[in-house]
């Protein structure tokens, strides 16, 4: 654990999305690396490792982390995740823009507002539309999404960072954020911002997220990384629409991420109508407790069997060798005890946090051993086992965590 664990995190009590302060102990991972402390490889620094535990609000159906990590520690200059190495990224983009494009209105001429908006990725498909393209990044990606000339506010998003930029730019018509709305620590912090971007505007707020329903049902316990100090169900999206005083128009279950949820308001007056399929939605979000604790005793199950399975490949085809790392496969190999991608990918030539395992580029692989390799980003399965298929590899891809675990 952190030696500075009282000064160095925030740890909650009370649910950010509603105020309840009866949040429930869902969920203990115990203690762990951040995803993205990558440390050199021959570097003999160790990593910090911060706890990992989960409450669950049931009034809004919101999990939190209850220790949260301040974000110029998660998220500081040298972070290494650029969406444009991941192609299942960019295709979920694509639709989010066409989804965007159908639900509001054609884009040509818009100005779009992209939080969060790492390498600029998003940016680039709506200004293919014929958008003006902005966004707000704190970290060196930044840097990559000038260099696709879009317009970049390099700063955390904050209260003093909205005021920048309507004094430089305006109100923005869209502002979007995907899977950024559950990585900023203070959502009250966050919800201001957003209330001096959109106030006296018809502006569209889309929001992207990991969807808490996809996360119990799949088994997805790995997603509760430090990153994560929010996931959201559709009932916390209504409580936050209210507190912008918006409207929520319609929502989506996109595949990406093995399940998240999108939500599109607006801050136009509106009539605060029932969305189609809503009561639905609400009676299967009224058993999220229950799921939660089913996810928890089958985290427990997984670990030991996972281990038993590992072990049994090792002793018939000896050290097993691993494909990708998203950053959630941290979680996972911390769980399983496991302590000894791409040519581009800026991870490259570092250990996994954590751990003394090395990540190497793929011109390193020995396509020709077609014993097994264990797929870390298991959560597009398909995508890894097609992309090893074409680079020659005849071995079978493994998934380190599929739903035939758990049955």
């Amino acid at each position: 654990m952190s030696k500075n664990l009282d000064q160095s995190v925030n740890k909650i009590s009370v649910c950010e999305v509603c105020g309840n302060n009866n949040l429930e102990h869902a969920l203990d991972l115990g203690l762990h690396a951040m995803c993205d402390d990558l440390i050199k490889i021959g570097d003999n620094t160790t990593t910090e490792k911060y706890p990992i535990s989960i409450l669950y609000c049931n009034t809004c159906k919101t999990a939190h982390q209850e220790y949260q990590v301040p974000k110029r520690v998660l998220f500081p200059q040298t972070y290494h995740y650029r969406a444009a190495l991941t192609q299942d990224v960019l295709r979920g983009m694509r639709e989010l823009v066409e989804s965007c494009e159908a639900k509001i209105s054609n884009l040509d001429g818009k100005k779009i507002l992209d939080i969060g908006c790492n390498d600029g990725s998003l940016l680039s498909i709506f200004k293919g539309k014929g958008a003006e393209t902005f966004g707000i990044e704190p970290t060196g990606a930044a840097d990559d999404a000038k260099k696709k000339d879009h317009t970049i506010i390099q700063d955390y998003f904050s209260k003093e960072a909205a005021i920048n930029f309507v004094e430089k730019h305006g109100k923005p018509d869209i502002i979007t954020f995907t899977n950024v709305f559950a990585h900023i620590e203070n959502l009250g912090d966050i919800l201001e911002a957003l209330g001096i971007l959109t106030q006296d505007t018809n502006t569209y707020l889309v929001i992207e997220n990991h969807y808490l329903g996809a996360v119990i049902d799949q088994n997805q316990f790995d997603t509760f990384y430090h990153e994560h100090p929010r996931t959201y169900s559709y009932t916390s999206f209504k409580y936050i629409a209210d507190s912008l005083n918006a409207t929520m128009t319609t929502f989506e279950f996109p595949k990406r991420y093995g399940g998240n949820i999108r939500v599109f308001m607006t801050c136009s007056d509106t009539d605060n109508t029932s969305i189609d399929g809503e009561s639905e939605i609400l009676a299967r979000e009224a058993l999220f407790d229950k799921g939660l604790k089913q996810l928890s005793d089958n985290m427990i199950a997984w670990q030991s069997k996972k281990k038993q399975q590992l072990m049994d490949q090792i002793n018939l085809n000896g050290k097993l060798r691993a494909k990708a790392f998203p950053g959630r496969a941290a979680i996972i190999l911390e769980l399983l005890e496991l302590t000894e991608e791409q040519d581009a990918s800026p991870k490259v030539g570092c250990y996994i946090p954590g751990t003394r395992i090395p990540i190497k580029a793929d011109r390193d692989f020995d396509n020709t051993d077609s014993s097994p390799i264990i797929n870390l980003a298991w959560h597009i399965q398909d995508e890894i086992a097609s992309y090893m298929k074409k680079s020659g590899f005849e071995g079978s891809v493994m998934p380190i965590i599929s739903q035939d675990d758990f049955a």
